[in-house]
């Protein structure tokens, strides 16, 4: 089917790149449901997921997404997908008890392998970030402190780390919107983020045994309210949110800043359109910064959020200078950045 050719634009007057525009260029998934994780591997490669044990990779693109089968992962959720090349992927899935799993494919989706799966009726798998083969899981706190799992050969194996965690606030917890709650930053470290009963950032050592919290100072709310997604801008990382129960009402976002001795400030954002589950950028610093929500996507302009669509997303990654978003009703779309 030939990809539906509906172009959102923002000219970013005054942005780094004089005339700059974001393209949001809509794609047939082939699917009806709900998209909440994506993965830009390349301008070719990307990788989706959703419920209903639904897997979607493209290899040119986006002109055609093929949906690949998980046996006997039908009924689950899968919140979150990381794409390591056009063969290689692994996926989470969300939920109580057993339900919260991590299957891996080396054979493009032709075969899967379950290689984490949650025993432990108390947990919740929320998000899961790779920087090369080493990757992280964050859960929801058990017994007070949130749990992190990490995985040395590309999500085949994972371990549950003793860490010296924070103790969490009550009813604080992460998110599962966007599968971008935790991420790798660029100063070699990890940094989560939460919501609930406090808005808080944690950095996590190259180590994984030391971490430590600061308070956003953004609003929180239990259950819906908070940080949502956190990413690399430049030397810094962009921070999103809001509360998932009012959707157009105003977000929050934020600048993560690393100072040396494991230390970081955050610095309040203007605030998105509305709440945002997701933001990736493209390229250094903050020039080519996207958030995408339920009521819309919004584009990092000098500083401050522009509107770039009304149409709903949850959630947004790219590679290099292309990306991809995904959403409700199986909605997937390409992000370039075009003079």
């Amino acid at each position: 089917m030939p990809i539906l050719l509906l172009v959102a634009t923002l000219f970013a007057a005054g942005a780094a790149r004089a005339g700059e525009a974001v393209r949001i260029l809509p794609q047939d998934s082939g699917v009806e449901v709900r998209l909440r994780g994506i993965s830009a591997v390349d301008a070719d490669v990307a990788w989706a997921s959703g419920r209903e044990g639904t897997v979607l990779r493209t290899i040119d693109g986006g002109a055609h997404w093929r949906a690949l089968e998980v046996p006997g992962a039908g009924a689950l959720d899968f919140r979150d997908i990381e794409g390591f090349d056009a063969d290689t992927a692994v996926v989470l899935s969300i939920g109580p008890g057993a339900a919260s799993r991590v299957y891996r494919t080396e054979d493009g989706g032709k075969s899967w392998s379950l290689t984490l799966q949650n025993d432990d009726p108390r947990a919740f798998f929320d998000c899961m970030a790779f920087r090369g083969e080493r990757g992280w899981l964050l859960g929801d706190p058990v017994d007070g402190r949130f749990q992190i799992y990490a995985s040395a050969d590309g999500g085949r194996s994972w371990r549950l780390q003793e860490t010296r965690m924070p103790q969490a606030r009550a009813d604080e917890a992460a998110f599962a919107a966007s599968g971008t709650c935790i991420a790798p930053t660029p100063w070699g470290e990890q940094l989560a983020v939460s919501g609930g009963g406090a808005a808080r950032v944690y950095l996590g050592d190259s180590g994984q045994r030391e971490w430590w919290a600061v308070d956003s100072g953004l609003p929180s709310r239990v259950p819906a309210a908070g940080l949502f997604s956190a990413t690399p801008m430049g030397e810094d990382m962009l921070l999103v949110g809001g509360d998932f129960e009012h959707e157009a009402a105003a977000g929050s976002a934020a600048r993560v800043r690393f100072v040396d001795g494991h230390g970081m400030t955050v610095e309040a954002l203007p605030a998105p359109r509305g709440y945002r589950s997701g933001a990736a950028c493209a390229g250094a610093g903050d020039a080519r910064c996207v958030a995408v929500g339920p009521s819309g996507v919004d584009a990092l302009v000098d500083g401050a959020w522009r509107g770039v669509s009304e149409t709903g997303y949850d959630a947004v990654d790219f590679a290099g200078g292309v990306g991809w978003a995904s959403g409700d009703a199986g909605r997937i779309a390409r992000i370039e950045f075009s003079d």
